[in-house]
């Protein structure tokens, strides 16, 4: 009874140990880095009110249906009115895979800016979430653009790139992707390094309950801190395009904005994708205990919805005040969520290292699509090439008792279409 006792007080003195932490981090972030003017005041429109049952999540507020307080599996989503997805023990979410390079160092990272190299000297540990965060966005880039005439081809020419990842040198509509793939990608990565317990500054979900959920069920587990995510990820991205000071009016101005917007929609994604899930404790799938918390979307998930945003971005030019405003006073103002760019997309059909284009030249097309990887319009006219490929491989294997696998050799002939 005594041991039991000691190990309650232990749990009790570890949690208020972690919360102090928590809040010793949020302070610090506030004190080193002075509140700047509101987002609304650095752009010429405002995110949307949210509607009635709001949850303030990293300083923004976000209506129960924006924060995802949908429950799904990968079957899909349902209301929150209904019944939820239950996961079973057995198709519970796995964390993903972690990083195996080692951990990087602050001295070894390049393409950090001085605010950003501050932050870096102060929480070095979150230097590995961040890298796989990047990286992890970027390769998204190049999987929703793979059939594209641009493929996320910016990273091809770049060896030795910085490490948050290259950027486009047009403010075009790719460039506004990429800087909200990104933030994504490292908002995903942070909150999900919380809830894996691989940072000292933080732990678990903290968030509220949702207030349609069933009284019957338990808030808690351990949720995926968006939370944290989000504001980390605000002030490390963001400080970066803060403290540069250009002419107001002038195309650099204007791109720091642009930027500044896109990692907003980016971080922003991570919150609306976000759902609920709960899972059934009992002996024997009894279900006499369900549990629900707080989680992440899926890369892919974030992929899509940033995808989509990509083929409605919303072009916009900087004004003489130094704000954002649409070029074409018939759409409507976008909001925090939308992609906004300022410069029309490049000629990706021709080689273009500034911009970004390695040109379609010798990609592979598929001949029969009349879709963006058909080779009429992945090769923008120029015709394909067609070679003949003959390739051996083992089919037809059988086991043999015992032991052994026999297998015959088949030849396959493939066709290969390659832009001219």
């Amino acid at each position: 009874m005594n041991i039991n006792f000691a190990v309650f007080i232990c749990v009790l003195l570890t949690v208020n140990g972690v919360t102090r932490a928590y809040a010793g981090h949020a302070s610090s972030i506030k004190s080193h880095f002075k509140e700047s003017s509101s987002y609304a005041q650095q752009v010429p429109w405002t995110p949307p009110e949210s509607s009635g049952g709001a949850v303030g999540v990293g300083g923004v507020d976000v209506s129960v249906s924006e924060m995802g307080t949908m429950v799904g599996g990968s079957g899909g989503s349902m209301s929150m009115m209904g019944d939820p997805l239950l996961l079973s023990p057995s198709s519970s979410p796995m964390p993903p895979s972690l990083p195996t390079d080692p951990p990087p160092k602050c001295n070894n990272v390049t393409g950090l800016s001085a605010g950003q190299a501050k932050l870096c000297l102060l929480y070095e540990e979150h230097l590995a979430s961040i890298r796989y965060g990047v990286q992890a966005g970027l390769a998204e880039c190049r999987a929703q653009f793979l059939h594209r005439r641009w493929n996320c081809s910016m990273t091809a020419e770049n060896v030795g790139a910085p490490f948050l990842g290259p950027d486009l040198q047009t403010s075009s509509r790719e460039a506004a992707f990429v800087q909200a793939i990104k933030a994504a990608g490292v908002a995903h990565a942070m909150a999900r390094a919380c809830r894996d317990g691989r940072l000292n500054t933080c732990s678990c979900s903290r968030s509220g309950r949702p207030k349609d959920l069933r009284r019957d069920w338990v808030w808690g587990g351990c949720g995926d801190n968006m939370e944290y995510g989000y504001k980390f990820t605000k002030v490390f991205l963001d400080v970066k395009e803060k403290e540069k000071r250009w002419k107001k009016g002038s195309p650099e101005q204007g791109r720091n904005l642009m930027n500044l917007h896109n990692n907003e929609a980016g971080r922003r994604a991570v919150l609306k994708k976000s759902r609920v899930t709960c899972k059934c404790h009992g002996v024997s799938g009894s279900c006499s205990l369900i549990t629900c918390w707080q989680q992440l979307p899926s890369i892919r998930e974030l992929g899509e919805h940033l995808k989509e945003k990509y083929e409605g971005a919303i072009e916009v030019r900087a004004t003489r005040r130094g704000r954002l405003q649409i070029r074409d006073p018939r759409f409507s103002l976008p909001t925090a969520s939308d992609l906004v760019y300022i410069d029309d997309s490049p000629n990706y059909c021709i080689r273009n290292i500034t911009a970004g284009s390695i040109g379609t030249h010798g990609r592979e097309c598929n001949r029969t699509s009349h879709g963006m990887d058909g080779c009429s319009l992945l090769c923008c006219g120029r015709g394909y090439n067609t070679q003949r490929l003959v390739t051996r491989e083992k089919c037809e294997c059988k086991f043999h008792w015992c032991c052994y696998v026999q297998c015959k050799t088949c030849i396959r002939n493939a066709e290969v279409h390659t832009c001219k």
